[in-house]
């Protein structure tokens, strides 16, 4: 329930509820700003969402606030903290998880708040207000990097990534926006880029200015800024890196600031990644090349390097090579993903080669005489370092409140990865983001569970935190249509090929059945692949596209192919269940092929069922289902995205009607009025 105090203000602003209260109501009233001055449809739910958000700045409460895909939540909480950090001379940190979001807010709510601001009487004091968006330093260009790069491409650069370095400085002198990465078309080369980013030492105030420098640029717009715009993976690795003590203040990122997470759902996963380890084979290798090829005899060490310190790395490359080749084919086998326990014993050869090549960097770059050279070797030393520091972290299962795994990616699974995560991140959160003396505002279409939000309240560690829930303005009876599937074998069953057969058949009969795209969810990339690989000539010979995650695009080219063309087929996995957003008929049609259980050999999955099976409680009933529900519903999102969007969504797993847990899935539907069919009816055959 919500509790909010009744009267009274922020002692050091003297900024009560009807000061903050006044101009949000007038703003998203019946007869309100937004309706008068820009011609905004009024919702009530947008309007109580904002007036949520000002009672909670106001009295310095946490709060989870639920709103409904088309409440307008971007609107609802940006306009009352824009006024609010303007009133206060407090930063407005707002955490988003998708680039498509971060470029709404920028391009379109950003300038449509400085709109309304300006016509309306009584915001002529807030209409200045400064918008800053933050990325992580790696993300920026180094014009200081990219100079000495330039003069120095004979000694780092093959001649292959000459070209490479070529694009980026014409990138350049073409005079780009942000000077960030994302910003070139199609993306740098990794190993070029990394040696012309702005995360190295050369980039610092004493070397760079806000004129010049794209970073320096970016955090003078940043210290200014009343609102900052970042992603939830870049402030959970600062507050990995301690940014949150190394300030006095109340603040989370900076002193006396308030946070605000839009996609609040996706909290758990992203600070589980960035609060432990991540290390690559990748990674590792990389450093090598950067530091010396001795088949190119390209890198930083080329002019400087003794013959003890090629014998050196040379040592430290085949130790990286039998090492990961030791775990490629002893640990991992044939598996994907290894949770490591304390009977797992991984070679310890590694270390003294790499801790004999760092000696020997560290001793050359105390006698290089090049000053930036000497720079460049520093920050390779700081992050041989950081590798050896997670490489013992792993090896010995340092933590014991952490759980370690080993796992293969890439494109062609062929990076091995050692990962850990803590077991529990609530603590940590509770401890970094929520004990603090400021507001943290969370918001999300898919938080609650059976319309309480204490599940997430629990995984997050904000026990303390207000709730709110308001639904979806649209009208789903009438704009979704909703038919499940009743003869889908199961997924488990031992004959793989007659399951997969019927998702192929399905997918395709219904997908030509309706006018615009479909959209098919998976829950893994096996069977996404396989139904690929058997309607890809069947579609080619219709003369339409179909798409599957994985493939050559980028997810943020899948969407424009997708609005572009309008009738596709696209195949999707993971980020496509809680990220895509296309309105309109370019999705007209939403199949689930599979409920969205996660894998329950994941290893931060499979400790937490340890924990709760010696506690003699369910696993499945207390994590596997209410986050299996959370995604359906957020599966569920991905077809009605605006008030004029119609369709069609298709349930292909049967387990939905047959099992007792379905009844928690169907009760999350938009609608109870669904229809169950055989495949054969509902292809009309």
């Amino acid at each position: 329930m919500i509790h909010f105090v009744e009267s009274g203000s922020l002692p050091e602003s003297g900024l009560s509820q009807e000061s903050l209260l006044g101009p949000v109501q007038k703003i998203f009233s019946e007869q309100g700003d937004l309706v008068n001055h820009l011609g905004f449809e009024f919702r009530p739910e947008q309007a109580l969402m904002a007036e949520t958000f000002s009672k909670s700045l106001i009295s310095g409460k946490h709060l989870i606030f639920e709103a409904g895909t088309g409440v307008g939540k971007s609107l609802a909480y940006l306009i009352p903290s824009l006024i609010f950090s303007v009133f206060t001379k407090r930063k407005c940190i707002v955490a988003t998880n998708t680039i498509n979001l971060q470029e709404q807010l920028l391009s379109k709510d950003i300038p449509t708040i400085r709109e309304l601001f300006n016509r309306s009487e009584g915001l002529a004091g807030f209409r200045d207000f400064n918008c800053a968006l933050l990325v992580g330093r790696a993300n920026y260009l180094c014009t200081n990097r990219l100079h000495r790069a330039l003069l120095s491409k004979g000694d780092l650069f093959e001649a292959s990534q000459y070209q490479e370095l070529q694009r980026i400085a014409d990138w350049v002198a073409s005079g780009p926006i942000e000077g960030i990465r994302q910003e070139l078309s199609p993306s740098p080369n990794p190993l070029v880029w990394d040696m012309v980013n702005a995360d190295s030492s050369l980039c610092s105030s004493q070397r760079c200015s806000a004129k010049d420098c794209y970073y320096r640029k970016a955090r003078a717009l940043v210290d200014h800024a009343d609102l900052v715009i970042l992603n939830h993976s870049l402030l959970f690795s600062l507050l990995g890196a301690g940014v949150s003590s190394s300030h006095e203040g109340s603040g989370i990122l900076f002193p006396d600031d308030f946070l605000v997470f839009d996609e609040a759902h996706e909290i758990t996963e992203v600070a589980s990644e960035h609060l432990g380890v991540s290390l690559s084979s990748w990674a590792l290798e990389t450093l090598m090349r950067q530091l010396y090829n001795p088949k190119k005899r390209k890198g930083l060490l080329s002019r400087l390097a003794r013959e003890a310190d090629l014998v050196a790395l040379d040592h430290s490359v085949d130790a990286i090579q039998n090492f990961f080749q030791y775990l490629h084919l002893d640990i991992l086998d044939q598996k994907d993903r290894l949770r490591l326990h304390k009977s797992v014993t991984l070679p310890m050869e590694i270390f003294p080669p790499l801790s004999r090549l760092l000696r020997n960097l560290i001793e050359l770059s105390e006698v290089a005489k090049d000053e930036t050279l000497k720079i460049e070797l520093r920050d390779k030393i700081k992050r041989l370092q950081g590798y050896l520091s997670d490489l013992a972290e792993v090896i010995d299962q340092k933590k014991p409140d952490s759980v370690y795994w080993l796992e293969r990616g890439g494109r062609s699974n062929q990076i091995i990865y050692l990962r850990s995560a803590p077991l529990e991140i609530a603590p940590i959160l509770k401890e970094e983001v929520f004990s603090k003396d400021s507001s943290v505002l969370m918001t999300s279409a898919t938080i609650t569970r059976k319309g309480s939000a204490d599940y997430f309240r629990k995984e997050v560690g904000a026990e303390f935190a207000e709730e709110c829930l308001v639904r979806s303005p649209f009208d789903y009876q009438n704009l979704m249509t909703i038919k499940i599937c009743n003869d889908c074998p199961e997924p488990q069953m031992a004959d793989r090929r007659q399951y997969l057969d019927y998702l192929t058949r399905a997918i395709g009969g219904l997908s030509q059945s309706v006018e615009g795209g479909t959209l098919v969810l998976f829950t893994n990339y096996s069977d996404l692949r396989y139904c690929h690989e058997q309607l890809r000539p069947q579609w080619s010979r219709l003369q339409r596209s179909i798409y599957a995650q994985g493939g050559p695009h980028s997810r943020s080219e899948l969407r424009k192919r997708v609005v572009d063309e309008g009738d596709v087929l696209l195949l999707g996995a993971e980020s496509f269940w809680k990220g895509f957003d296309a309105k309109g008929s370019c999705i007209s049609q939403v199949i689930i092929t599979r409920l969205p259980f996660e894998n329950p050999g994941h290893p931060l999955l499979e400790a937490k069922s340890e924990i709760l099976q010696a506690q003699k409680r369910s696993s499945f009933r207390e994590i596997t289902l209410p986050s299996a529900v959370i995604r359906f519903r957020q599966g569920v999102g991905r077809l009605i995205r605006s008030s004029t969007d119609c369709g069609f969504l298709i349930i292909l797993d049967s387990r939905i009607l047959n099992k007792a847990y379905g009844k928690e899935f169907i009760a999350d539907l938009p609608h109870s009025d669904f229809e169950s069919t055989c495949l054969l009816d509902l292809l009309g055959c």
